[in-house]
């Protein structure tokens, strides 16, 4: 037997979720069964039913008015199983890395001029740091930043300077556009980003990139220490276990497929916005009640 719906059902998306839900959980069903299932009008199940089926998501039964799931749902079924599992391995990679090396490793996204870090993991020791998954950071002062800024020419490199601000989070922060391009060359050179008490006093970082085989940027994965802890030298010879957990971490993404957004290399993203104009209101509509 079906299950019946737990899940509040005050809003349009949660009703299509539901109907989805009821649908895939039946294999086969009629609209008034869903209907009653979800403790919804019949309209306003056909309505939603019409609407999944426009989108693909959903068709009719061979010889019947019944629901049944297309092969668009099951793709986007698949992608969501491949992606919860990938989440699995990533994790599993990136806390054997911290266990090797004792400290924080992170990954990391670009998002505009910031990176985000989407997963991380850490040692036993009771440390907190901004590095952690879900956490924000800026692009020019931190390690895994700098991966992404490698990723631009020149050209595009100037853009960004141009049009950012970009303020001195410690006394070793480095905000002037000849040092950073400078600092960004090099990364260029070498493979790798270090930095040096920039974001946060006191802290540490090195990052790599993390590449499809075609050379393609996906993310960046670094490592953050107390500097008291561990040198800079410390973090150069951290860079052999990182680039071994980049290869896998892309072998993972390439795997799961769009696991991480897609990083554009285009120098528009750094422009400066123009303002958006500010739109009239909409009057007011009349909502027929039900």
């Amino acid at each position: 037997m079906a299950r019946r719906s737990t899940v509040s059902l005050d809003s349009p998306s949660a009703k299509v979720i539901a109907v989805l839900d009821a649908v895939a959980s039946r294999r086969v069903a009629s609209v008034s069964s869903i209907a009653s299932a979800l403790s919804l009008p019949a309209p306003t199940i056909h309505r939603i039913a019409i609407e999944l089926e426009r989108l693909g998501y959903l068709e009719r039964e061979p010889g019947s008015r019944h629901l049944t799931i297309s092969e668009p749902l099951v793709n986007l079924a698949s992608n969501v199983l491949l992606a919860a599992s990938g989440k699995a391995v990533v994790q599993a990679i990136l806390r054997k890395l911290s266990e090797t090396v004792g400290e924080m490793c992170s990954l990391a996204v670009q998002v505009g001029d910031e990176v985000v870090y989407i997963a991380s993991a850490e040692p036993q020791q009771d440390l907190m740091l901004s590095f952690r998954a879900g956490r924000k950071a800026p692009i020019y002062c931190t390690s895994s930043g700098r991966v992404f800024l490698a990723q631009l020419s020149d050209a595009e490199l100037r853009t960004y300077l141009e049009g950012s601000r970009r303020k001195a989070h410690t006394s070793f922060t480095l905000t002037g556009a000849y040092h950073i391009m400078r600092e960004v060359r090099a990364v260029r050179a070498q493979g790798y980003a270090i930095s040096n008490q920039e974001y946060i006093l006191h802290i540490v970082g090195a990052a790599v990139p993390v590449t499809t085989p075609e050379g393609k940027l996906l993310a960046a994965l670094s490592v953050s220490a107390l500097n008291m802890r561990a040198s800079i030298e410390d973090l150069n010879a951290f860079l052999p276990q990182l680039q071994r957990a980049a290869t896998e971490l892309a072998a993972c993404l390439v795997r799961v497929g769009k696991g991480v957004p897609e990083i554009k290399r285009s120098k528009r993203s750094f422009e400066r916005k123009a303002p958006r104009r500010r739109l009239a209101p909409e009057p007011a509509r009349r909502v027929r009640s039900k």
